[in-house]
């Protein structure tokens, strides 16, 4: 008996001996504890470790009551304030059902000294009438009777009373606005931060690079697998090539709804000159969302770092607006509008870099609104908005980009715009794309050597390299006009017009006033396609005449002609006639 009795006494102290450790340790002291929560808020504390240590999580929610595998409507988690990494979140830990729609969770585990930030989020509606992938279609439709035969809603209001997130450590707490300002400050020390970003924005700068440079890039934003719809990219202005974007299928998940998306990233800047874009659409972004946020929702956006910050004097940046519209802008062709066209000269006294915005309507491999840059010495286009050049705009998939940079020759250039009946600026017919107000073309001088006077305005009437020009004909045309060659030589004639089965229909041909002999005449098998339907056809070529006086002529029958197209245009409708230019 005294046998069993000393053993009793020994059992005794030593559960006294263990639940007094494991009471010591459980009651550390209070570091956060949030406990005002709010229907589709996300509430924020912090906490700032002197030492590594074991900290201690408490937690209680709400979740759905018929399924138990479904996101719960509230959750916590806890991040890294420095690396923005998540350390912790409610699903890790002990769950316990307390009642139909309560929950509680428990856990412990170690922790380096550092500072961290702890969040709750209370988005009960979230999973009211959605479906994603990760509750399949069976689950939506039992949400579906689930809220047709339930007798009560799944929460009261006054369930919110009985929310908290609670973390007990040997710490510092540390308020909401204090982890705000913190978070500013990380962003003030960045390169650059677009961030938080709310909805319909468009953010752009220049970087530019002297000697390769590593950058840390962490941006999150919206994307499934059948589009992106908050996100970023940056660009060589160059080559043109994207060296860094967020898209689904570039990006991990973010935390909350699995449309969120992040990319936490360092790459190497070479040399050079770069873009960085971000955009937001019209749903889901920061303080609105329409799903359960991501786990870092005042980093929605883009933030760029500089990874080694002796590096600094490798790099600037530059406002892109400020950029494009205070700095040197050559050519402002924008917010052109239906049935447009527009055209502006310019003259390079210099070889220069010209960087290209230009935001017009394309699909399946097709410009319908769309720019070109001639050589009006050599009638060559310089450059054109090819779709496969292009990329999205924002909104509708039609809206296409192409934003570059080409390097002209000295010498006189034309740029042109022209846009078909549909789907333009203040007239829509399809979702806008983001910078609006751009649609259209702008040029821009982004070369360091550029200098005051190294562009001027060319006015093509007052080049007397043109020689006779008879464009922009219309139906039931026979225009004329004389001009006189002072010695033999050849001359440069560009002609369009239009022409099928070996016949021309629209065509020029030049006379010789005191002969009255045609010398030359714009038939179909010296033409070649001129783009837009095979009909448009182009003479691009030298023709020698002897010096004399001369009449060109150029003609059309009752369709098919400037601005009363039948088919596609060519693709330099402009010019639709006949321009002749002295080759010196």
């Amino acid at each position: 008996m005294h046998v069993k009795i000393s053993y009793l006494y020994t059992y005794l102290y030593a559960a006294i001996f263990f639940s007094t450790l494991f009471i010591t340790d459980s009651f550390a002291d209070v570091m956060v504890e949030i406990n005002t929560i709010k229907a589709d808020r996300i509430a924020m504390a912090g906490f700032e470790l002197t030492e590594d240590q074991r900290v201690y999580i408490e937690l209680y929610g709400l979740q759905p009551y018929r399924n138990r595998y479904r996101t719960p409507y509230t959750y916590g988690w806890i991040l890294n304030a420095d690396t923005r990494e998540l350390i912790w979140e409610s699903e890790d830990g002990d769950i316990n059902r307390e009642s139909r729609f309560e929950y509680s969770c428990t856990d412990n585990f170690d922790l380096k000294k550092g500072t961290y930030e702890v969040y709750y989020a209370a988005f009960p509606y979230s999973y009211k009438w959605h479906w994603d992938h990760h509750n399949g279609f069976g689950n939506f439709i039992a949400q579906i009777f689930g809220a047709v035969f339930d007798s009560r809603n799944e929460y009261y209001d006054s369930d919110f009373d009985k929310l908290f997130i609670r973390v007990d450590g040997k710490g510092k707490g540390l308020s909401k606005e204090y982890i705000l300002k913190r978070q500013e400050n990380l962003k003030n020390a960045a390169l650059l931060s677009f961030s938080p970003l709310g909805r319909e924005r468009i953010r752009q700068s220049i970087i530019t690079v002297t000697e390769p440079t590593d950058i840390n890039i962490y941006a999150i934003g919206e994307a499934r697998r059948n589009g992106d719809f908050d996100f970023g990219w940056i660009t060589n202005l160059k080559t043109r090539d994207r060296v860094w974007e967020l898209t689904y299928h570039k990006s991990d998940h973010a935390g909350g709804a699995n449309k969120n998306r992040q990319s936490h990233e360092i790459i190497t800047l070479q040399s050079g000159m770069y873009k960085v874009t971000y955009i937001t659409d019209d749903t889901h972004h920061y303080r609105h969302w329409n799903l359960y946020p991501p786990h870092d929702p005042e980093f929605w956006g883009l933030t760029i770092w500089l990874e080694h910050p002796k590096e600094a004097a490798n790099i600037s940046i530059k406002d892109a607006e400020d950029m494009e519209d205070t700095g040197h802008v050559i050519v402002d062709l924008t917010r052109i509008r239906n049935s447009d066209y527009r055209a502006e000269g310019f003259t390079l006294k210099k070889d220069l870099d010209i960087h290209i915005l230009a935001i017009g309507e394309g699909s399946d491999g097709n410009m319908f609104d769309y720019g070109w840059i001639v050589d009006t010495k050599t009638r060559e286009k310089v450059w054109t908005m090819d779709y496969r050049d292009t990329e999205p705009a924002g909104g509708a998939s039609k809206n296409r980009m192409f934003d570059g940079i080409i390097h002209l020759k000295a010498g006189n250039y034309l740029a042109y715009y022209i846009t078909d009946d549909t789907h333009a600026y203040h007239s829509w017919n399809e979702s806008a794309p983001f910078a609006e107000k751009k649609y259209g073309m702008t040029l821009s001088v982004i070369d360091d050597n550029y200098k005051n006077g190294d562009v001027t305005v060319y006015e093509e009437e007052k080049d007397k390299s043109v020689i006779a020009k008879i464009v922009r004909v219309g139906d039931y045309a026979r225009e004329k006009q004389e001009f006189t060659i002072d010695k033999d030589g050849p001359v440069h004639v560009y002609a369009i017009g239009e022409g099928e089965h070996g016949e021309m229909f629209d065509y020029a041909y030049i006379r010789d006033i005191n002969t009255g002999k045609v010398v030359w005449e714009m038939t179909y098998r010296l033409t070649d396609r001129a783009g837009g339907a095979r009909k448009n056809r182009l003479f691009d070529d030298e023709v020698y005449l002897n010096a004399g006086t001369y009449v060109v002529i150029y003609e059309t029958d009752d369709s098919h002609s400037f601005n009363d197209w039948n088919s596609r245009p060519p693709e330099d409708p402009f010019n639709y006639g006949v321009t002749i230019i002295a080759i010196e």
